[in-house]
């Protein structure tokens, strides 16, 4: 089933709502987060990511959690819900997105987002 970026709705959040495979993501690495979006598809739920503000100098958010349910992977929803998470970050005033995973490197790399010496993915937003 091929996904038309028109038909995604982007909305806040409630953790006791996300299906269980992105539940379980939030439990797991998004406790600290203070932003959760999801997007949704005909009223279904399918990706969604988490953010938690600043709390360093670096002004920079951390994408705590971003995931896609499997059976709308591979059709560019993971990338448009990523530059959604960078577009809130940048218009609440954060110089930067950072991530802590490891994986996957081609899809942080292919949003722009450089390797990290210790690990995971930074990306700095330039001002106009």
């Amino acid at each position: 089933m091929a996904i038309n970026h028109r038909q995604i709705e982007m909305y806040r959040g409630d953790a006791a709502d996300l299906p269980q495979v992105l539940g379980e993501l939030h439990k797991k690495f998004g406790a600290h987060s203070d932003l959760l979006r999801i997007a949704k598809v005909n009223q279904q739920i399918v990706a969604g990511y988490a953010l938690a503000s600043p709390t360093e100098q670096l002004d920079y958010f951390e994408l705590a959690w971003i995931g896609v349910l499997p059976d709308y992977r591979r059709q560019t929803l993971g990338r448009w819900v990523a530059g959604h998470a960078m577009g809130v970050a940048e218009s609440k005033s954060g110089r930067g997105l950072w991530a802590r995973h490891g994986e996957p490197v081609k899809f942080f790399q292919g949003l722009g987002f450089a390797v990290l010496p210790n690990g995971g993915f930074a990306v700095e937003f330039f001002p106009e």
